[in-house]
């Protein structure tokens, strides 16, 4: 790994990752889900929406045939909250899978390991996203 790749943020990673999967899972739909919130001098968050959940995944792709994947996004040194970890650990039950990702590497072997093909080649906009 470049040192440039350790500097990254997890914003930058995960852009990097969104451009992979919606390249490589062309017929897929792949989304943030913000949940983030910024902080008022109150402690309140600033974006306050209803439905927002601490912990959800930061991308989920919706695949043919019904399935969900997610992807927590990390950046080098970042670590897994409580709340993600509660979130997680709720998901399994309901068959849905989450990998924590800090990289396009690691995103490639959770979909090998998920057994879900990919239209990932070593020419066009595929290669530039795996050589950026």
């Amino acid at each position: 790994m470049t040192e440039s790749r350790k500097a990254q943020s997890e914003s930058q990673i995960q852009k990097a990752i969104v451009d992979y999967l919606r390249a490589v899972l062309p017929h897929a739909i792949v989304a943030a889900i913000p949940n983030g919130a910024q902080r008022t001098a109150s402690g309140r968050p600033a974006n306050a929406v209803a439905g927002l959940l601490p912990g959800m995944p930061d991308l989920m792709a919706l695949l043919p045939g019904g399935r969900v994947i997610f992807f927590e996004v990390k950046a080098t040194k970042g670590r897994v909250s409580d709340n993600q970890l509660n979130i997680h650990m709720q998901m399994q039950p309901l068959d849905h899978v989450v990998a924590v990702v800090r990289s396009i590497d690691e995103t490639r072997n959770a979909l090998k390991m998920w057994g879900i093909e990919t239209k990932e080649k070593l020419d066009g906009s595929a290669k530039i996203l795996l050589d950026g």
